[in-house]
C-alpha cells in the first residue's frame, strides 16, 4: 500500500447522536464516516490526535486501518466548529486503488516572483485544481514555479507541470492560475486621497486664519 505514512487507526462506533458525539470527543476520539460505492457506510471513530498529525502533512489520500484491514479513502468533507476550534466529524469515501478517481489538490506557488519584486502583485485565481488519476499518483499538493512571472504576464491551465499519471478535469488549457499585476487604480486613488488630505486640511487651517485677522 503506498503512502502508509498517512496510515489512522479507527474503531467501529456503535453510538450515536448528539450526546454520544460529545462523549466521544471529551475523551479524545473523533466520529467519522467511511463512504463506499455499492456498499454501506461504517461509522468509526478516529484518536484525534492522530488526525491532527496525519492531516497536518496536507495529505490526499490516507489509509484507514480498521479490525485489521486497510482501506484506502480520500476526505470528503471535514465538519469544523470555527467558534472553538475542533474538528467535529470527519467523512471519507472508499477508493478502488486500481481505478481512477476525481479529486481536488490544492495549488501553492513558490520561488520569488519577478514581477512581485518590481512593482507588481501576484494574483492566484485557482487555488484547487480538480483532477483525475489513479489513488497512488493522487499528489498531496501542486508546487507552480512562479519565479519568472514579470508584470502583465499569466500563467495557465495548460503550462501546468503535472505529476506523471494526473490530469486535469473541468478545465480550459486558458484559464488563468497566477498573473501578476500592477496595483488597482482604487488602490492608487486611495493613495492619492490620503497624500491630499493634509493639504485640505492646511488650507482650511489658513481660512480660518483669515477669518480672525478679518475680525480684528
Amino acid at each position: 500500500m503506498s503512502k502508509a505514512e498517512n496510515v489512522i487507526a479507527a474503531q467501529p462506533r456503535n453510538e450515536f447522536g448528539d450526546n454520544a458525539s460529545r462523549r466521544l470527543r471529551k475523551s479524545g476520539f473523533i466520529p467519522a464516516v467511511i463512504y463506499s460505492r455499492g456498499q454501506e457506510s461504517v461509522a468509526v471513530t478516529l484518536k484525534t490526535e492522530e488526525w491532527q498529525v496525519a492531516h497536518a502533512k496536507g495529505a490526499s489520500l490516507y489509509v484507514i486501518a480498521l479490525e485489521g484491514k486497510e482501506i484506502p479513502v480520500i476526505v470528503k468533507e471535514v465538519q469544523f466548529n470555527h467558534l472553538k476550534n475542533y474538528v467535529y466529524h470527519v467523512d471519507f469515501q472508499a477508493v478502488d486503488m486500481t481505478a481512477e478517481i476525481h479529486a481536488s489538490v490544492a495549488l501553492h506557488a513558490f520561488g520569488d516572483c519577478y514581477g512581485a519584486s518590481h512593482g507588481g502583485v501576484l494574483e492566484q485565481e485557482i487555488h484547487e485544481l480538480p483532477v483525475s488519476c489513479r489513488p497512488d499518483a493522487l499528489p498531496d499538493m501542486i508546487k507552480v514555479d512562479v519565479t519568472k512571472l514579470q508584470v502583465g504576464e499569466i500563467l495557465t491551465v495548460g503550462q501546468l507541470v503535472l505529476p506523471e499519471g494526473v490530469k486535469v478535469r473541468g478545465l480550459a488549457d486558458e484559464d488563468i492560475v497566477f498573473h501578476v499585476v500592477l496595483p488597482t487604480q482604487d488602490v492608487a486613488a486611495a493613495e492619492g486621497e490620503g497624500s491630499a488630505e493634509p493639504e485640505a486640511i492646511n488650507e482650511k487651517k489658513a481660512e480660518a486664519r483669515a477669518a480672525e485677522k478679518a475680525k480684528k
